[in-house]
């Protein structure tokens, strides 16, 4: 069986590229301007002073450059509003959160199901963190955490400073979490 002709007005492959190779612009363009350049040629560089040569690296090995580690109240504030909004799970802060701070976490995970919900579909974040350093060298902060694009709520905890024997902590300092309120 034959296929059906093709109509007039419907142009070919092969008639579209003689059309292009003659002319770059667009079919019933009739100037002749054309951007900077023409195709084809090549770009060279503007005259200035060479730059000097590199002599090594411009980083220590193993270093990320422009990138610090977060300050411990920024992380903890991070990671609790993670915890508490169902995105990673209480026991990602196990060796970092004191007996009594983690039991009254388990409360507010369970009693914060509404911050699960808001978050749904989007992704909270700390809008605002603000720390009180107390003479004994603890640090008392306040976050306002984003769930939503206009829900905003309160998170508030103590980080005291650990020793040596303490174990695993975050950073050289070993904060622990020992006291947590949400609202």
């Amino acid at each position: 069986m034959r296929s059906p002709a093709l109509p007039s007005s419907v142009p070919t492959p092969a008639a579209g590229a003689a059309r292009r190779s003659g002319s770059a612009a667009p079919p019933g363009r009739r100037d002749t301007r054309r951007p900077a350049g023409r195709p084809g040629a090549t770009v060279r560089p503007a005259a200035g002073p060479a730059m000097p040569a590199a002599t090594g690296p411009l980083t220590q090995p193993g270093t990320t450059p422009g990138l610090r580690p977060l300050p411990p109240h920024i992380w903890f504030a991070g990671r609790l509003l993670e915890v508490l909004t169902g995105r990673q799970p209480l026991t990602c802060l196990a060796g970092r959160v004191r007996d009594e701070a983690y039991q009254r976490l388990w409360e507010l995970h369970a009693a914060r199901a509404d911050w699960r919900r808001r978050a749904r579909g989007r992704t909270p974040y700390v809008y605002r963190c603000r720390i009180f350093r107390t003479a004994g060298g603890a640090l008392e902060v306040t976050a306002v955490v984003a769930l939503d694009q206009d829900v905003f709520r309160a998170l508030a905890f103590r980080l005291e400073p650990g020793d040596d024997e303490s174990g695993p902590g975050y950073g050289p300092a070993r904060w622990r979490c020992t006291a947590v309120a949400a609202r």
